[in-house]
């Protein structure tokens, strides 16, 4: 029977990099050990809200308790090396991945655009993602919840919505629950649709790769931002004195895994989502951080896990959003940007700047430059993705007059500080406070 040993771990010599075979009886074991996390995740909320209404009245709690709430217990407010505060979930002691088939190498999706490509075309294909992830943001902006939802509650991770939601980012998907993992690695997604569906016999048996569902695991403490899995980076930067936050692309925040929170679009949350910056990092199958499960496919596996998750509803939730996603696919294959939208690359970005020195350089080069066939242009004004007005009121109809708090939980936790830039926020956006 698997079960997770005093350091996390589900199998011998975890650093050995070994590929282990499981059959159905120990995906059982996986399940089930899912659930006591979950109990062992509300039972920390549980003790962690008493003591929040106990010492109501503290400016700060001890930092036993403090500890305790910010790295297990959903509702605090963080504030995240990259620049942004998130309202984190519930976390759990382990991070999964589910693939579902075997692959030569589990890399983020802007790293496999950039297979085999020279430096310089890589650059130019991070700086084009850069400006596609900035579009998608700009467009999100005219929901109404997402604006609202940065003025009174947290940041928008601009970066995590958009890995979510289809476009090339430099951050692979981690989650910390195993049913979603195994539901990642049982079913198959349609672009088209933007859905998942249990996979055939016909997908199991197309090559000798698809015939094995694979599962990517870790304990929390060594990847976690939160949990310890950050200490090596905290020692190599402690002595840096920056004001600019650090960006994914920069390379420095690669291999640690960071929770996601609540975002005003549900499917992060819903997937229990962690992000892992890999701008450089190894491919998982090389990281000996994480145990390599492996298990053969089957058309009745797949099927229940697909019913086990209310037909992916419980981790793709219907929302809003996809009633315009014939949209947010012209923007995964946008080739015409803004001033705006370059600027916005380079700086983010951390463009390479001995191969391009100034944002002229960018700009000429990244003209010259085609992708899929289309060349690639950068005019002054902003890049309009017009939708309906009566599109937009159907979208608004699934998050105006939801109770945010309800969505996260009706616990939130935040310093005087953070309160008070949330209302600086909230000014910047609606000119007041609302």
């Amino acid at each position: 029977m698997l079960s997770f040993d005093e350091n996390g771990w589900l199998f011998p010599d975890p650093l050995k990099n070994i590929t282990h075979d499981i059959d159905s009886a120990e995906i059982d074991d996986l399940l089930k050990l899912a659930k006591e996390e979950d109990y062992w995740s509300a039972g920390i909320r549980e003790t962690v809200k008493k003591r929040l209404e106990k010492d109501k009245d503290d400016v700060r709690l001890d930092w036993i308790v403090e500890d305790l709430m910010i790295k297990n217990t959903g509702g605090t407010v963080i504030s995240m090396p990259f620049g942004k505060d998130i309202i984190t979930f519930n976390s759990n002691r382990h991070f999964f991945r589910g693939e579902n088939q075997q692959y030569l190498k589990s890399v983020p999706s802007l790293r496999r655009r950039q297979e085999g490509k020279s430096k310089y075309e890589c650059e130019l294909i991070k700086g084009i993602a850069l400006m596609r992830s900035l579009q998608f943001a700009k467009f999100i902006w005219k929901i109404d919840v997402v604006p609202y939802w940065e003025a009174k509650l947290s940041d928008i991770n601009v970066d995590a919505l958009a890995q979510h939601y289809g476009f090339d980012t430099c951050l692979l998907d981690l989650t910390n629950d195993f049913r979603t993992a195994l539901f990642f690695a049982t079913c198959k997604y349609d672009y088209k649709t933007d859905s998942y569906r249990p996979l055939t016999k016909k997908d199991i048996e197309a090559t000798e790769d698809s015939k094995y569902g694979v599962i990517f695991h870790s304990p929390n403490w060594v990847l976690d931002y939160l949990n310890g899995g950050s200490f090596e980076w905290h020692m190599r930067h402690l002595n840096d004195h920056r004001e600019e936050p650090y960006s994914f692309y920069s390379g420095e925040l690669d291999g640690m895994a960071f929770q996601i929170g609540y975002q005003p679009l549900m499917r992060c949350h819903h997937q229990s989502g962690y992000i892992m910056p890999m701008m450089n990092a190894t491919p998982l199958q090389s990281d000996n951080r994480f145990e390599k499960i492996r298990f053969l496919q089957t058309e009745e596996l797949s099927n229940r896990v697909y019913e086990m998750m209310d037909k992916e509803k419980k981790i793709f939730p219907y929302e809003g959003i996809g009633k315009a996603l014939d949209i947010l696919h012209t923007i995964q294959r946008a080739v015409i940007f803004s001033e705006d939208d370059l600027l916005y690359a380079y700086d983010y970005g951390v463009v390479d700047k001995k191969m391009f020195p100034t944002i002229d350089d960018l700009r000429k080069a990244i003209t010259a430059f085609q992708v899929d066939g289309e060349c690639v242009s950068i005019q002054k004004d902003e890049i309009n993705y017009p939708i309906s007005p009566s599109v937009l009121q159907e979208i608004n109809a699934e998050y105006n007059g939801r109770n945010l708090l309800d969505v996260v939980g009706n616990m939130i936790h935040q310093y005087p500080e953070q309160r008070r830039y949330r209302e600086q926020r909230c000014i910047d956006i609606y000119g007041k406070l609302i």
